[in-house]
């Protein structure tokens, strides 16, 4: 595979969702070989913790990788952390011949998108599709999709469970902090970074450019907290969730990283399935991002009355879903009918992602 099409098809992979859409991905190419790894220098928000958010962000580029490939004739082969004690360098891919037809998958490459709309509440989802999107999750041995429908009497518990997630996420100094990093107000500032969250994708109008503006400052979101700001949050979460016709979470059977990375493919696999079913989805990540932080440092970061209620979040959220300490959580998303979404987050350009030179940075 000639070196121009690779970064034909890296341009696809790069498509792939990641937590703030920081991108965090690198690549060293070779002669039909992609080696894929984590960029350092953005894995280092609370979301990254243990680096298992990225290592499902990084398995999505590879299905992503996938996907494209196909359209130039080719299948991968995967070798998931080829050196064991370098966590960065996530997986090898080698191109070779295969099927000469596109990935059915390959329409959905451009078209998959976070949907952060109030969705239609009247519109169902036919039960086939939840069956199908479940026999995706099913191709992984061990991984499930579970859903909590909105018929289900949990599904306003649950909806409730992430509001307090969201309201959480506002009331810490080191998320705020995160988030204001990540924000681009202008389009011209999302124009030249081509990553974070530009303001308009958020779904909040134009009156989020100016609220987001009115909270810069941590001392004011605590002042403001103190009257019950980050209520509002957590209610906007809970209408969010109201709105939506289901719950999907997608789990792994254990906690090994590779099970995070396979299950990252397997999340945009069911993205892309339910793009081409005209479904809008939202990851709903706060509630697995605490818990993955509290299982790997203890929620370090969080003031004492903060950890004991991402405890209860954790405990109420597994009651709910049946699951334990033991499963991987993959995607947890809400799902439904929606407007379809205008403004797209952007992609830096592919050339920023290839590693020429000093590989000494991943510790090769």
């Amino acid at each position: 595979m000639r070196e121009e099409e690779i970064r034909t098809v890296l341009t696809k992979g790069i498509l792939a969702p990641s937590a703030d859409n920081l991108q965090p991905w690198k690549f060293r190419i070779g002669e039909n070989q992609i080696d894929l790894f984590l960029d350092e220098a953005r894995v280092k928000s609370f979301c990254d913790a243990g680096y298992l958010a990225p290592y499902i962000s990084a398995g999505a580029v590879i299905e992503n990788i996938r996907v494209a490939a196909s359209s130039h004739g080719y299948d991968i082969r995967v070798g998931y952390f080829p050196e064991k004690d370098n966590e960065l360098f996530v997986a090898s891919l080698t191109l070779f011949d295969g099927s000469k037809e596109k990935h059915p998958h390959h329409r959905a490459l451009p078209a998959r998108v976070t949907n952060r709309n109030l969705y239609n509440r009247k519109q169902k989802i036919d039960s086939s599709i939840f069956l199908r999107l479940q026999s995706i999750a099913q191709e992984g041995k061990g991984f499930r999709l579970l859903w909590i429908e909105k018929k289900n009497p949990k599904f306003q518990q649950l909806a409730r469970l992430v509001g307090r997630a969201d309201q959480l996420r506002f009331e810490n100094k080191r998320l705020h902090r995160e988030l204001l990093e990540t924000l681009r107000f202008s389009q011209g500032e999302a124009a030249k970074t081509k990553d974070g969250l530009d303001i308009r994708t958020l779904g909040g109008g134009p009156g989020s450019g100016i609220l987001f503006r009115w909270i810069a400052s941590w001392s004011r979101l605590q002042a403001l907290n103190k009257i019950g700001l980050s209520r509002l949050f957590n209610n906007y979460a809970f209408f969010q969730m109201m709105s939506s016709q289901a719950a999907g979470f997608l789990i792994g059977p254990t906690q090994k990283r590779e099970d995070y990375v396979f299950g990252g493919e397997m999340m945009e696999r069911i993205w892309h399935e339910a793009t081409l079913h005209d479904l809008a989805i939202q990851p709903m990540e706060a509630i697995p991002i605490f818990i993955i932080n509290l299982q790997t440092t203890g929620a370090q970061d969080l003031t004492t009355e903060q950890r004991k209620s991402v405890e209860e979040l954790r405990k109420n959220f597994f009651a709910i879903f049946g699951i334990s300490d033991q499963n991987s959580l993959i995607f947890f998303f809400r799902v439904g009918y929606a407007k379809k979404v205008q403004i797209r987050s952007q992609r830096r350009p592919v050339e920023s992602f290839v590693y020429e030179n000093d590989t000494s940075r991943f510790r090769l």
